[in-house]
């Protein structure tokens, strides 16, 4: 679990000096498109195996209502700047489609998948 927080602080302290220096980017633009792209890919690539393991099982039973407070706790750790919550449903939704390419997250649903077809 301490490598987990360290690895959550690291990425944090990275995203906040990010967006600071993209904060003061003459082309808000893109830096704004910027910024998302590091939150989406800290929500699709930042996530530990036990999270990618939750959201594999959450989906493998269409379970879209549980799935919002999962990505609701990943976006307090990945936002980078406040008008980025008004972006939360794109931002998850680009994560998403991100982490549908992901063997290791294709892997675990796969499992799942085959877990609940197995089942009588």
């Amino acid at each position: 679990m301490n490598r987990i927080r360290r690895i959550g602080i690291a990425l944090g302290a990275v995203l906040v000096i990010a967006g600071f220096s993209f904060y003061h980017s003459p082309d808000f633009d893109t830096s704004q498109a910027a910024m998302d792209r590091a939150t989406v890919d800290c929500l699709a690539r930042g996530l530990t195996h036990d999270e990618k393991a939750r959201i594999a099982r959450l989906t493998a039973v269409h379970d879209r209502e549980s799935i919002d407070p999962v990505y609701a706790d990943l976006l307090a750790r990945c936002v980078v700047r406040s008008d980025q919550w008004d972006r939360s449903p794109q931002l998850v939704t680009s994560a998403r489609h991100l982490l549908s390419q992901d063997p290791e997250f294709k892997r675990l649903l796969n499992a799942r998948s085959m877990e609940l077809a197995q089942r009588p």
